[in-house]
């Protein structure tokens, strides 16, 4: 039988689709198998703790993204607030193909939780509202009113993709983010 190679960023790029399609109780190490092309044992070679392992992978892969994407450019002050802001946006926007792509946020912690994966999430957002409260300070919001608007914001964001993929209506996140982007920038022009 011929050797499956599959380099390990393709692998775990194909390994999130999964897990953000399937949640991980739907995600089973056969749906892995045949959607990756490699053989189960293959899977456990590189992942010896099965699907944990290869969830914590992903979710270690989408923080690396989320840092390098959305948070670091948020904290960069060379840019205009403006500017980031709706870069970050836009970068969203992409990420979630307008609302069409489930978050993996929600999708690894229906059912059981694992404690560690739920612990690099839960880092991951508050590193992202972090982020969204200095951008607020620096547009001028109070610390309170920054705290509460990054918090919202975050809301909306998970809100808008649990209720577009409820409802079905296709629109619900793009239009969302498109309010969003036009509060801040009223808030920018205070």
């Amino acid at each position: 039988m011929a050797q499956q190679i599959i380099d390990n960023d393709s692998l775990v790029e194909a390994l999130f689709e999964i897990f953000r399609s399937h949640g991980y109780e739907g995600t089973t190490i056969s749906l892995l198998s045949e959607v990756t092309g490699l053989q189960k044992s293959s899977l456990y070679h590189r992942f010896p703790a099965g699907k944990a392992d290869m969830a914590k992978a992903v979710v270690i892969y989408v923080s690396s993204q989320l840092h390098k994407h959305v948070i670091e450019p948020l904290l960069d002050s060379k840019e205009m607030p403006e500017r980031r802001f709706s870069n970050m946006i836009s970068i969203i926007k992409t990420f979630y193909e307008d609302g069409r792509k489930n978050c993996l946020l929600n999708v690894l912690n229906l059912g059981k939780a694992n404690k560690e994966i739920k612990a690099l999430q839960n880092n991951d957002y508050n590193a992202w509202l972090a982020a969204l409260n200095k951008l607020g300070k620096e547009v001028g919001m109070s610390q309170q009113n920054a705290e509460v608007w990054s918090e919202r914001f975050l809301i909306i964001v998970e809100g808008a993709l649990v209720i577009q993929r409820l409802t079905s209506a296709m629109q619900t996140f793009e239009k969302q983010m498109e309010f969003e982007q036009q509060q801040f920038l009223q808030q920018c022009r205070k």
